[in-house]
């Protein structure tokens, strides 16, 4: 009888045990009478070819393997057991051998015929895979249009009411040119091109537009505010965020500059990197939490700004936003007046410990000993001072570091210190993503425009965590320490899905 459809409610064993040759095809049929020498029967190789292309083995050792673990749907499918009682299956290389002699193009052509009557019969095992796909494919979609719709409307550019293009248009472009790393120009061509659409903002447009923008603290206000809306969002929403408390960490993330103009007083002079010794900066306090590493803030730094002050700010406003546990800052926060500022937050910290001479012979003086703890290690002299707890511990290599801390820890449990600190390393990857995935090049030296271009940059970060958050809930019960959907997915998903009207 020829192979109807299989019902639902059978696997897809059950259905290939009923095959025959002679069912199939007289084509098949001819092949099956030359292979009658051969160790396994026609049937049995038809089926296990069948077999691996319905369940989706990408390889044919994982199918060995499930059927070596399931002797009984190995009997089914017509191989069979040796006098010890033990299945026999054909191993790679036959299988290889037997498919490219005996299943020429037509023949596997019939077979794969064969196979999609079992794609589209809803078997359980295939259909809730390719659900499952189909599923996560709209739901990016939807989340990422909904993500898309809270933040948009939050950017605003000055436009009059006839313009050709609206912020939306701007943005999307803006989009496109970020994630593709390239300059207004070039990316705005490429967006014409791959969005096919008749017209698009040009980057003389774009620009003209962003150069509306006349004031910082605007600029600063107007990000601070669209940061919240997605931190708050996610927290209200998911209720993810405000249940437990929260390692943050604190850094300094410097943007080469190449111009000549000092960008307002923005351009910082450091060591040189990357070919230049002049920077843009900005402090940034960011969750450090796998799979909530939101940026909180992120404050441009002037030449004239005291540092202290600025992380007063940036921990007081992420204080109103979450429960901190630790904070994490590396050894350019090491001096008395930030420590003290910290101190005065009550909030606790780690940093690495530059190795003054007291710090060196503090270790000299611990060399024996795996760790140690020197409570109440003063730091600066005079008004311009602080105490912390210096604590010296062997790395893994029995390498001795010292870190400072605020808070109480037992000297055997010191090594923890290694792993806390650890998770600040996160913050790098999230810079690299920063710069490859997520921002626009450019030369302008209108700091307005660069300030912009970073802002926007770091709201495309926070959002791509906003939507792989709402996405591991939904599609995993649980928060998914890597991201569903890659940076670049979902920058592409972001500028081509259709945000509501006047979004």
């Amino acid at each position: 009888m020829p192979l109807s459809n299989p019902s639902p409610k059978k696997s897809v064993i059950s259905e290939l045990k009923k095959l025959t040759v002679s069912s199939l095809s007289e084509e098949l049929l001819s092949r099956h009478k030359e292979a009658y020498r051969f160790t396994f029967s026609f049937d049995s190789m038809l089926k296990l070819y069948l077999f691996i292309k319905i369940k989706g083995y990408k390889t044919y050792s994982k199918a060995l393997k499930y059927l070596k673990d399931n002797e009984g749907e190995a009997l089914d499918l017509g191989f069979f057991k040796d006098t010890n009682d033990k299945i026999v299956l054909p191993n790679y290389r036959t299988v290889s051998d037997y498919f490219n002699d005996k299943f020429d193009d037509k023949t596997k052509k019939i077979l794969g015929n064969i196979a999609k009557k079992f794609y589209v019969a809803e078997i359980p095992q295939v259909s809730k895979a390719f659900n499952f796909k189909k599923e996560k494919r709209n739901k990016i979609k939807e989340v990422t249009r909904l993500v898309k719709n809270l933040v948009y409307p939050q950017i605003k550019i000055k436009q009059h009411h006839n313009t050709e293009f609206t912020t939306k248009d701007l943005l999307d472009v803006l989009v496109h040119v970020a994630y593709t790393h390239d300059f207004a120009h070039n990316g705005a061509e490429t967006f014409l091109i791959n969005s096919n659409l008749e017209n698009a903002p040009s980057s003389h447009i774009m620009l003209y537009h962003f150069k509306k923008f006349r004031k910082i603290e605007d600029l600063k206000e107007m990000f601070k505010i669209i940061f919240d809306i997605i931190f708050d969002f996610g927290k209200k929403n998911y209720n993810l965020l405000k249940r437990r408390q929260l390692d943050i960490a604190i850094d300094i993330h410097d943007v080469p500059y190449y111009g000549e103009e000092n960008c307002e007083g923005y351009v910082l002079s450091k060591k040189p990197d990357k070919g230049t010794t002049q920077f843009l900066s900005f402090l940034t306090c960011s969750i450090v939490v796998a799979g909530k590493r939101f940026t909180i803030d992120a404050i441009p730094i002037h030449q004239f700004d005291e540092i202290e002050e600025l992380v007063d700010q940036i921990v007081k406003r992420a204080k109103k936003k979450i429960n901190i546990d630790k904070i994490y800052l590396d050894r350019g926060f090491d001096k008395p007046r930030v420590i003290n500022v910290l101190k005065a937050n009550h909030v606790k910290f780690v940093m690495p410990k530059i190795r003054s001479d007291t710090v060196k012979a503090w270790m000299d003086k611990s060399e024996a000993c795996k760790s140690r703890i020197i409570k109440d290690f003063q730091i600066g002299i005079k008004e311009n001072q602080t105490t912390v707890d210096l604590v010296l511990v062997d790395d893994e290599e029995g390498i001795k570091r010292a870190f400072i801390i605020n808070f109480d820890i037992p000297e055997q449990l010191t090594h923890y210190l290694y792993r806390w600190y650890s998770k600040r390393w996160g913050i790098e990857t999230k810079y690299r993503q920063l710069e490859h995935d997520f921002k626009a090049k450019t030369t302008s030296n209108n700091y307005l425009i660069r300030l912009f271009y970073f802002l926007f940059s770091t709201c495309l970060f926070n959002i791509w965590i906003l939507v792989n958050l709402i996405l591991s809930i939904i599609l995993t019960g649980r928060i998914s320490e890597k991201p569903i959907v890659t940076a670049k997915l979902f920058a592409t998903i972001l500028h081509r899905v259709q945000s509501d009207p006047g979004g």
